[in-house]
């Protein structure tokens, strides 16, 4: 028991005079450096982290679902075809040639239980005119939305087309994807109860 017990005094005074322990290695860079794969129930950082030098890039730290929960470094060079967490996706769609500018329903096959997805911006290659009023100016109806499972995109001109003269349109639409791990969307219906102004009942986020 004394030998045990002189053992442990040994170790702790050598870790309190180096300050810095190492498994798996002996030349240890920081208070606690591990060379190889580490398991813990969770992780709490007390300090703020260290930032970067201007010679070193950056990564997200990413975790997969239960059970697994193996937290890993983002680097979308190890599967260039895999989604990132923020995607940035264009489309760019012709028209039907007898309605030159509507596009209906454009099934992008991106998995609504999975993405998020927001029109960022958007073009058409084609002025339009009404034939009732040359005075109205044209707004387009542009949005993404979620239908059997999948995100499907509408674009056109109501009430409005390109001259019969000119080619078919074509409208190029940019999509921001966004993982649903690391955002979140929230649907809410308003009334202003026949008035001009009003609030939210709450927040939706805090």
């Amino acid at each position: 028991m004394t030998k045990i017990i002189s053992m442990v005094i040994l170790v702790g005074t050598s870790v309190l005079a180096s300050a810095q322990v190492g498994i798996n290695t002996d030349k240890p860079e920081k208070e606690l450096t591990v060379n190889g794969t580490m398991k813990t129930s969770g992780v709490v950082f007390k300090q703020p982290m260290e930032k970067l030098k201007a010679d070193e890039n950056y990564t997200f730290i990413i975790k997969s679902p239960a059970p697994e929960n193996k937290i890993t470094a983002y680097n979308d060079s190890f599967v260039p075809n895999s989604p990132a967490p923020i995607n940035l996706i264009q489309f760019k769609i012709t028209c039907d040639p007898s309605d030159k500018d509507w596009v209906n329903q454009f099934d992008t096959k991106i998995n609504s239980s999975k993405f998020l997805v927001v029109i960022s911006s958007f073009g058409f290659t084609q002025p339009t005119r009404t034939f009732t009023a040359d005075w109205v100016t044209p707004m387009p109806q542009i949005f993404a939305y979620s239908s059997g499972g999948t995100w499907k995109l509408k674009a056109d001109y109501q009430g409005f087309a390109p001259d019969n003269s000119f080619p078919t349109g074509v409208w190029t639409l940019n999509l921001l994807v966004f993982d649903r791990s690391y955002a979140k969307d929230f649907n809410s219906t308003q009334s202003l109860n026949a008035s001009t102004t009003g609030a939210a009942a709450a927040p939706l986020i805090q």
